[in-house]
């Protein structure tokens, strides 16, 4: 029952996505006749002085939306294929604990999540953003799995809960990319200030993105780790 719920969430918001594509299907972009609007006006008119994340969530913020597509599909792929029954799991014995990985994890882990939050919080400002920032996250929860057991992160990280997050926080960027056609602009525009180059509060929904697709790489990228060492038996 739960599998089909899963399923049946996936299929409309791929149908949202699809409907995303056809309704942008005629749009050409806000500067598609000029000839370099990227380097010319792309940090005034995005508010990011980071360029490059600039483009992939603004400009082209539509390749994003399905790359995010893409890698959402790919981690529910991981989780279905690798959900063997627990009476085919292979029986694996645990290797003993070494003080070595448990001191490198303890000291690790909250510096790895800082570097994780900040590339996404500052990602419109300096190099990064929500995809990286995300994946970073999740090498910390790898390392923590090696010291501790993947179990025993997975009892702590609350895994139904973060399941309903994961596609929660899908749901919203969806929303977020089709309400302004309810304020008459075509989809994917960003309807708030770019704000003043250089500060934190700038960027538009540029910032709001990178927390959204960080969270979801963050939890995705757990998924996929845990699926794995959950197929397998053990880390």
């Amino acid at each position: 029952m739960k599998h089909t719920a899963i399923v049946i969430f996936a299929i409309l918001l791929v149908s949202g996505f699809c409907m995303l594509l056809f309704l942008t299907s005629g749009y050409h972009g806000a500067r598609g006749s000029a000839d370099n609007p990227y380097l010319a006006a792309g940090a005034a008119e995005t508010g990011a002085v980071n360029l490059v994340t600039g483009i992939y969530l603004n400009y082209r913020l539509y390749d994003s939306l399905f790359e995010l597509l893409v890698f959402s599909i790919a981690v529910l792929g991981v989780r279905f294929y690798l959900n063997a029954d627990e009476s085919q799991k292979p029986s694996v014995v645990r290797i003993a604990e070494s003080p070595v990985v448990r001191i490198a994890a303890d000291l690790l882990f909250g510096p790895i999540v800082m570097i994780g939050l900040y590339l996404i919080v500052f990602g419109h400002l300096s190099p990064g953003g929500g995809f990286s920032g995300g994946a970073v996250g999740g090498t910390g929860l790898l390392l923590c799995a090696a010291a501790l057991g993947a179990e025993v992160v997975a009892r702590r990280f609350h895994e139904q809960i973060i399941e309903q997050i994961e596609w929660g926080i899908l749901l919203v960027i969806l929303l977020f990319a089709i309400v302004p056609v309810l304020f008459g602009y075509t989809p994917l525009s960003d309807l708030l200030p770019p704000g003043r180059l250089g500060t934190l509060l700038s960027g538009g929904t540029i910032p709001i993105y990178n927390v959204l697709i960080g969270i979801k790489v963050f939890i995705g990228t757990w998924v996929v780790i845990y699926s794995f060492i959950h197929h397998r038996g053990e880390i």
